[in-house]
């Protein structure tokens, strides 16, 4: 993220010059928020913004402790990055803001442009398989099922932030280091992985596991 001593402030001190990479977008479904309005939280669909005006806090919102800030997005920033079809963070306008949502073919654009956009892709991919992975590791709170289907998402989350194909999974899922991240037994995983095998959610090629149903599998994850 740019810092705010980055941007040249206008003479109302609120208001921030965008960037040159995105500063030709087209205005689309603008949107006004109010102080301490959110903009989007964990498990909505996901979109893309960009900050019109004012300024917005992007944060984790975990389940015990103190929020932990992500960035702090002004005019010209782009805000709600990942790989995710939900976000799994939060952003709430500090004073009085404009955002318009932007299109995925703006996004590859601006990419082009801006490398620290880039990293913050991978940033925001990582974020994602910290969140999938911790809810998966929430002990007896989740039945396995559920355990193993976000430990699957969060997998497939990594894999598209290091470039690789996200529905192939190459880690061997039926050993004990998996069954030890998710607290379960190595018999349990097997059961569990047979089930969502024989129910169309994944199957198992010579290059790893393979996921079938991404949506499926974001189903059973909601349950928890």
């Amino acid at each position: 993220m740019q810092s705010a001593n980055s941007h040249q402030a206008t003479s109302h001190g609120l208001g921030f010059k965008a960037a040159d990479s995105v500063s030709n977008f087209s205005v689309q479904y603008p949107r006004h928020l109010a102080t301490g309005a959110i903009l989007f939280e964990p498990g909505e669909q996901r979109r893309l913004y960009r900050v019109e005006s004012g300024a917005i806090c992007h944060y984790m919102r975990p389940a015990d402790g103190e929020h932990e800030i992500i960035e702090f997005a002004f005019a010209g920033d782009i805000i709600g990055l990942g790989h995710s079809p939900t976000h799994v963070s939060t952003a709430k306008a500090m004073v009085e803001s404009n955002v318009s949502v932007i299109t995925d073919a703006d996004l590859d654009r601006a990419l082009q442009n801006d490398n620290k956009l880039f990293f913050k892709l991978a940033d925001a991919g990582e974020r994602e398989f910290d969140y999938f992975r911790n809810r998966s590791l929430e002990g007896d709170l989740l039945p396995p099922l559920e355990r193993v289907a976000n430990y699957l998402l969060a997998i497939s989350s990594i894999e598209i932030s290091e470039g690789r194909v996200a529905t192939i999974i190459a880690d061997d899922f039926s050993s004990g280091f998996v069954a030890d991240q998710l607290q379960i037994s190595v018999d349990t995983l097997t059961t569990v992985l047979l089930s969502l095998q024989r129910s169309g959610f994944v199957d198992v090629s010579d290059l790893g596991l393979r996921i079938l149903d991404v949506p499926g599998l974001e189903k059973l994850a909601a349950t928890a």
